[in-house]
């Protein structure tokens, strides 16, 4: 069959050669147009990684940069009934039967037989309970 001065050949007068070497190019066309992708893929992937990074370690190091809190300290307890000794700083807002009952528990723990020592107390730092549990639920995976 004779199309405007081009010879067009049908399928079924193609060699089993000819459609195998047709079949492969489809194939080895395939591959490529996928790997291409998939490299692409991986180097957006990247390159949003590094930018996430660069971003995250900014705000670290402002965090880094704030002075910490002064830690609280007692000295020198022990499961004798005595008077806790205790340094006071600068926006303490632990109680001081707070830290008595800290301390008897250490001296129950241990005993008469062991001397204890409690070398700071501070207040645990982060989200409240209700938090934690707002943040398991929303996070629990599927």
């Amino acid at each position: 069959m004779v199309l405007s001065g081009m010879n067009v050949v049908h399928a079924a007068e193609l060699t089993m050669a000819e459609k195998g070497i047709a079949s492969a190019k489809v194939i080895l066309t395939g591959f490529v147009v996928v790997f291409a992708v998939l490299l692409l893929l991986i180097l957006v992937i990247k390159l949003y990684s590094f930018l996430v990074g660069k971003a995250q370690g900014a705000g670290k190091k402002k965090k880094k940069d704030q002075t910490p809190p002064p830690k609280k300290t007692v000295t020198s307890v022990t499961s004798e009934p005595a008077p806790v000794s205790r340094t006071a700083s600068a926006g303490d807002d632990i109680p001081e039967e707070v830290v008595a009952v800290i301390a008897a528990a250490v001296a129950s723990m241990y005993g008469g037989s062991q001397k204890a020592r409690i070398k700071s107390i501070r207040k645990a730092g982060g989200r409240s309970a209700w938090a934690n549990a707002g943040v398991l639920d929303n996070t629990r995976p599927f």
